[in-house]
C-alpha cells in the first residue's frame, strides 16, 4: 500500500517497488494493482475506480461530512492546552476502516457451515462452537 497526495508520487513508486522487486524474481501483479483515491471516484487509465481499498480484510475509505461531523487535522491537545499553537483545521472528510465486504461475507459462510452440521445438536453444543469462531473474528475486527 502506497498512499500519497500526488499521483505521480504514486505511479514513481510502483516503478520504483518494480525494480526493487526483479533482483529477487518478482513482479507487481497488474490484475491485484490499484491505484485509486480514498474519498473520491476517478478516472485511470480509462476505468473510473471507486473511493477506498480492501487490504488484509479491511476496507479503508473516506466519507465526506459536514462541518460538525469533520475530522480535524493541526495542534495536539493535552489538559485543555493546545500543544503546537497551529489550530485545528476541519478536513471535511472521515476516515473509516471497516471489515472488506468479502471478509464479512467469508465470516458469515463460515457461521452458516457451523449452523448447518450442528442443526440436531443442543443449542449449547452450537453455542460453544458458534462462540470461538465470533470472538475471533471479532478481536481481529
Amino acid at each position: 500500500v502506497v498512499i500519497s497526495k500526488d499521483l505521480r508520487i504514486i505511479e514513481q513508486c510502483k516503478i520504483a517497488i518494480s525494480e526493487w522487486l526483479k533482483p529477487v524474481g518478482l513482479e507487481i501483479k497488474p490484475e491485484k494493482t490499484r491505484i485509486c483515491h480514498t474519498l473520491n471516484p476517478i478516472e485511470y487509465n480509462g476505468k473510473t475506480e471507486e473511493p477506498g481499498f480492501d487490504f488484509l480484510g479491511f476496507n479503508i475509505r473516506q466519507y465526506p461530512v459536514g462541518k460538525y461531523k469533520s475530522g480535524k487535522s493541526g495542534g495536539r491537545r493535552k489538559g485543555g492546552f493546545l500543544f503546537n499553537k497551529t489550530p485545528h483545521k476541519m478536513l471535511g472528510f472521515k476516515t473509516h476502516i471497516k471489515p472488506s465486504k468479502k471478509a464479512v461475507k467469508s465470516h458469515i459462510e463460515v457461521i452458516k457451515g457451523v449452523i448447518e452440521q450442528h442443526k440436531t445438536a443442543p443449542q449449547s453444543a452450537l453455542i460453544s462452537r458458534l462462540n470461538p469462531i465470533i470472538r475471533g473474528w471479532s478481536n481481529y475486527y
